[in-house]
């Protein structure tokens, strides 16, 4: 659990208690100062106090509630009678045929409905017409405006503020959206993430790689897709950097998400991360290897690999052996067959019936030497292969 996760917790616990301690305390002193002195019994006067708390709480919340829905109404009934009137001074302005200053003072008298209209012109105009709109906000000092917003404490002025800064071109918006990258919501970073891979300039593409390295697995994932086509950008610097980075959990987030991008990538040497102190790193070494196009001359390391002490990497490198077809590493594939560790068997079966004859041989005795869960696993490849011809035969 992350330090946020464990923060945020800690509001909710500390939330619950402060209600009920609140709560509580109001029930004492309704019972002390009022309902006490009319009732004798305490027992009844105790529950005569918590309905009258009750009721008073749910009269607060209902008279709250409607008041807040007559607000909304409101705002939104205004919005409606001017928006025509925004919609057709913006776009006069955009075809150059209207003036800035009187859209501007329409701005000091209605600074929410203006801004509320460019935002969404500006999700919904692209092209050129995008390029002068940008332009238009930085000129009504709308961006400064949504950069200071972002600045608030509430969760939804701050993604309103990004998903807006987001939809600009232009270069002052990018510090806050880079901001954002470390923004306790998860939402607010993927706003902040795809504006800045849009933007396409290296340096936040490789800041936008570095958040997809410390973020939630939900993060990684969205972030791995939107990175995939600035894969060969990011082996210049970024990649090579967090694969060398001294955290563990750095590298190792680095190789999930070049082996999510599937791509022969040009990668630094794999041998360090191979023989790497961490078990995880290795084995996901191990697992990114027969993707690349250096994975010939990792041969050596792969036929070592088959007999770590970590059985996560063990069943890592008799994949890796099986998918790159390593005869050398038959030895090895037939021991970790033969040991009692389940998922290195079982690997090391599917690969030695990749390998070829000589595997689908050793399979074939291990079969008829034993009864054991190596025979089972022996067994259970074979089958998966000759089903596999036959779907090739068309049979």
């Amino acid at each position: 659990m992350s330090g946020s996760e464990r923060a945020g917790r800690r509001a909710i616990y500390l939330q619950a208690v402060g209600t009920a301690a609140a709560y509580v305390l109001a029930i004492v002193l309704v019972d002390t100062l009022y309902v006490g002195r009319h009732v004798h019994d305490a027992g009844m006067a105790f529950g005569y106090a918590f309905c009258l708390v009750q009721a008073g709480a749910i009269g607060v919340l209902l008279a709250l509630s409607v008041a807040i829905k007559f607000v909304r109404h409101r705002w939104e009934r205004h919005w409606e009678r001017l928006r025509p009137m925004l919609l057709e001074k913006a776009t006069a302005c955009l075809a150059g045929n209207g003036s800035v200053q009187a859209l501007s003072a329409l701005q000091r008298r209605h600074p929410r409905e203006v801004d509320r209209c460019m935002a969404e012109l500006l999700h919904r105009v692209h092209g050129a017409a995008h390029t002068r709109l940008s332009a238009l906000a930085a000129e009504l000092g709308l961006v400064e405006r949504w950069k200071e917003q972002y600045r608030s404490r509430r969760k939804g002025t701050r993604k309103d503020a990004i998903s807006r800064l987001g939809s600009l071109e232009s270069e002052a918006a990018i510090p806050t959206l880079l901001r954002a990258l470390d923004d306790a919501d998860d939402e607010i970073k993927l706003d902040a993430s795809r504006a800045l891979v849009r933007s396409s300039g290296e340096q936040e593409i490789a800041a936008v790689f570095q958040a997809a390295l410390r973020g939630s697995l939900l993060i990684r994932a969205i972030l791995t897709e939107a990175l995939r086509p600035h894969a060969l950008a990011l082996c210049e610097s970024a990649l090579p950097a967090a694969l060398a980075s001294p955290d563990t959990k750095t590298v190792r987030m680095a190789l999930e998400v070049v082996g999510a991008w599937g791509k022969s990538l040009p990668l630094p040497p794999m041998g360090p991360l191979l023989e790497h102190a961490d078990a995880g790193v290795r084995a996901a070494a191990l697992t990114v290897l027969p993707k690349l196009a250096q994975s010939a001359s990792c041969e050596r390391e792969v036929v070592e690999r088959l007999a770590d002490a970590n059985e996560q990497v063990r069943a890592a490198a008799a994949e890796a052996a099986g998918k790159l077809r390593l005869a050398s590493a038959v030895a090895g594939l037939r021991g970790c067959l033969q040991e009692r560790a389940p998922q290195a068997s079982v690997a090391a079966a599917y690969a030695l019936a990749r390998i070829g004859p000589e595997g689908c041989r050793l399979l074939e005795e291990e079969v008829l030497r034993s009864r054991t869960a190596s025979a089972a696993a022996a067994l259970e490849a074979l089958e998966r292969l000759r089903s596999d011809r036959m779907l090739l035969a068309g049979l």
